[in-house]
């Protein structure tokens, strides 16, 4: 199918070249040698319009002709190409707002994963997965604004004195959340009891305008028992490690290892201690959870 890029040309410009009166130049003032029409016009097209890849929105007023055009150029081709009924691009596509983006989105995507001219994954890894979920956009929107079940252009229905897709507003519930301004402090509890927090609000002389509520801060928790919890980490035959998990809220707390022969009677372990084959003990690691 025709590429949806092509412009139709004026026969004369291209008669006066290949007369020679008006030869295409290098940019330098040096004629270039004849180029076949077909391929000055591709020449021409070297690059996108000077307008494709602004926000639709944001198009300027001299180019949105040429942009409209250009766009259902690409639609017409897109349609065809890919066999899409008026369940996805209804008749009246250029008046829904958010199918025309879709659609310029599309054609701007489309055209980047051919830019290169060169082999690539772009468009299967790129465009042609987008098409499906391009579709299932599409279908949602047309399904939504309802023209295809009159078969003609359905403008959207408002509901109060507000327009169609118009939120109406707060005002003062607005400016008030808008103009919030919000600062951070840390602060310390107490050490015992509860302790009371509050911000004022002053104006440039240092006079009071305001104050906030009034938050209540308790002191922090503390641990009050110490327990601790002893777990073979490693039962290797040469070397078994134990590990030890201690809870508490304090600081100043250390661990001391005991053994016993039999679990009544315990001697603090010497770790430097050599035992009768003259191996030295080996510590065991410690975790404490403080």
């Amino acid at each position: 199918m025709a590429s949806p890029w092509s412009q139709d040309e004026e026969d004369d410009a291209w008669d006066e070249m290949a007369a020679g009166t008006d030869r295409p130049t290098d940019g330098q003032g040096t004629p270039l040698p004849f180029v076949d029409p077909s391929v000055a016009a591709e020449l021409s097209q070297d690059g996108p319009p000077a307008w494709m890849g602004t926000r639709w929105r944001d198009i300027e007023a001299e180019y949105q002709w040429d942009a409209w055009n250009t766009l259902r150029r690409w639609v017409d081709w897109f349609v065809g190409e890919y066999r899409l009924g008026t369940s996805v691009v209804p008749v009246c596509w250029f008046r829904h707002p958010d199918v025309t983006a879709e659609l310029y989105a599309a054609m701007c995507m489309e055209y980047k994963v051919w830019e290169e001219q060169a082999p690539g994954l772009g468009p299967m890894m790129m465009w042609h997965p987008h098409v499906e979920m391009l579709q299932m956009r599409l279908r949602r929107m047309v399904d939504e604004a309802g023209c295809t079940k009159t078969g003609a252009h359905k403008e959207p229905e408002a509901y109060g004195a507000r327009g169609a897709y118009q939120i109406d507003y707060d005002e003062a519930d607005w400016l008030r959340w808008a103009s919030t301004e919000r600062e951070h402090e840390m602060v310390e509890r107490p050490e015992k009891g509860v302790g009371y927090f509050r911000a004022r609000i002053v104006d440039s002389d240092g006079g009071v305008v305001g104050t906030s509520n009034v938050v209540a801060l308790g002191a922090a928790a503390q641990v009050q028992d110490v327990a601790a919890e002893l777990v073979v980490a490693s039962s290797t035959p040469s070397a078994p490690r134990l590990s030890v998990a201690v809870a508490s809220g304090r600081d100043d707390l250390g661990v001391e290892w005991e053994t016993s022969p039999d679990g009544e009677v315990w001697d603090a372990q010497d770790e430097g201690a050599k035992d009768d084959d003259g191996v030295r003990g080996r510590a065991a690691r410690v975790v404490v959870n403080e």
